[in-house]
């Protein structure tokens, strides 16, 4: 199945009267962790209540994981991590607890899952 996209105008948030035309990809749905389940249980002999039990597990733990400060790494998957930030300052010292903050949790994927975007073709739709 190919992925399909379709081309929108944007314009450039320096010089408003000046755009350009990019692909933007069309989402054929979303999987939910039910489905998901439902499709790991039919490539392997757990049962479906057991592989949700274990998705929520691994969210629960995930989450616990990342606010201590550790990247998770999900075999073939890839790394989720938190990004924190701040203002700047001129001196280290004022740089406190108090003035960072979370910004983000942030994903990179391995190579094994990187290597699905060779295989990927493409189709426009209107």
């Amino acid at each position: 199945m190919a992925q399909k996209y379709c081309v929108r105008k944007k314009t450039n948030v320096l010089d408003k009267k000046k755009f350009k035309y990019y692909a933007v990809p069309v989402l054929s749905g979303v999987v939910s962790t039910k489905k998901l389940s439902k499709a790991i249980s039919d490539r392997c002999t757990v049962t479906e209540s057991d592989i949700l039990a274990v998705l929520n597990s691994l969210s629960v733990v995930t989450k616990k994981y990342i606010s201590d400060g550790f990247k998770v790494k999900l075999m073939d998957i890839g790394d989720l991590y938190l990004a924190i930030s701040s203002q700047g300052f001129d001196n280290p010292e004022d740089c406190t607890s108090s003035k960072v903050f979370a910004k983000r949790i942030c994903f990179t994927a391995d190579k094994e899952l990187k290597e699905v975007l060779y295989d990927i073709e493409f189709e426009q739709v209107k």
